[in-house]
């Protein structure tokens, strides 16, 4: 039996000394991986400094058999990268599985054998490393939390683990086909109803300097995520202005029948509350017309799909180690 192909697909903007880095703990780890061929692809996501061959130190590695650069035209981030990615492995790259993960060393590589040994148990599931527990801030683990829930409540489903995973040969042509990814590739997988499991891993140490990942990213990072459900967001706030709507007539109806055909007096706010009243039915009305605009704008547009898209955003392949 001929060993199996794994591709390692990594995202990176200008931390090219965490990419050598990883590189080495993967040479490392790499005997674990029961004698498979192991290839490496880094999407060069439009970084602005570029990999010294001088530095690259080109033929030390006992295991892995390639290393490739692919090259963006312009920095997307890391979900873009990473479906541009998928995409050109699908058309380009054959191969029994990709495993999908950051470059700056808080995915391990040790746990690659922990995804490919869940995979052998669990074939034709994509499989996802959901870090136990996270290391950063106090404030930034806060808003991490409230974004779980927000996500949990606006779209009806529960997300807690990132880009670390492995993705099987036979689903990666299904993966790349999907608009979803485009902006989120875990959300987009299970917005896709793909199987997958999870399995529990430890983060690991960064390799060096500080995580990209501020307030604002997180919001950008969250919105993407939503944004993958966008038309069950748009369902469930009609219905919520469809409530409000519902409220506010039987609220108002009230006040005109204590007024007009009951004995009891309305205090003088009454008025101020029935013109409260209205003006909130209004502008539940107005968000109900909106989003069902947005929707069927939605519904009409043209998707972008990685797997027939993807070469818009190519520069070049950079090959920098062969065995």
């Amino acid at each position: 039996m001929s060993p199996k192909t794994i591709v390692i697909l990594t995202p990176v903007y200008n931390d090219w000394h965490s990419f050598m880095q990883l590189m080495n703990d993967l040479d490392q780890c790499a005997g674990d991986l029961q004698d498979a061929r192991l290839e490496v692809i880094a999407i060069d996501d439009g970084s602005t400094e570029s990999l010294s061959v001088a530095n690259n130190e080109t033929g030390k590695y006992k295991y892995i058999r390639e290393i490739s650069i692919l090259h963006l035209v312009r920095n997307l981030g890391h979900q873009k990268a990473i479906a541009l990615g998928l995409a050109y492995i699908n058309a380009k790259v054959p191969c029994d599985m990709v495993i999908v993960m950051d470059a700056d060393g808080e995915d391990q590589p040790k746990d690659v054998a922990k995804l490919l040994e869940t995979s052998q148990k669990s074939p034709g599931r994509i499989i996802f490393a959901r870090r136990t527990r996270r290391s950063e801030g106090f404030i930034f683990r806060t808003f991490y939390f409230l974004y779980k829930i927000i996500f949990n409540i606006l779209t009806g489903s529960e997300i807690s683990f990132g880009n670390f995973s492995l993705v099987p040969g036979n689903l990666l042509n299904r993966v790349a086909h999907l608009p979803e990814i485009w902006n989120h590739f875990a959300a987009g997988i299970m917005r896709a109803n793909i199987p997958w499991s999870g399995i529990p891993t430890q983060r690991g140490k960064r390799y060096g300097g500080k995580s990209s990942m501020n307030f604002i990213s997180l919001v950008i990072h969250g919105l993407s995520a939503i944004s993958v459900y966008i038309e069950i967001l748009t369902v469930r706030l009609m219905l919520f202005a469809i409530i409000i709507i519902v409220v506010g007539i039987i609220s108002f109806l009230a006040l005109l029948y204590v007024r007009y055909l009951t004995p009891l007096a309305i205090p003088g706010w009454a008025t101020n509350v029935a013109i409260g009243i209205v003006v909130i039915m209004f502008q539940a009305i107005l968000l109900l017309a909106l989003l069902a605009f947005l929707s069927l704008n939605y519904r009409s547009s043209k998707l972008f799909i990685p797997a027939k898209d993807y070469q818009d955003y190519l520069l070049n392949l950079e090959k920098i180690h062969a065995d």
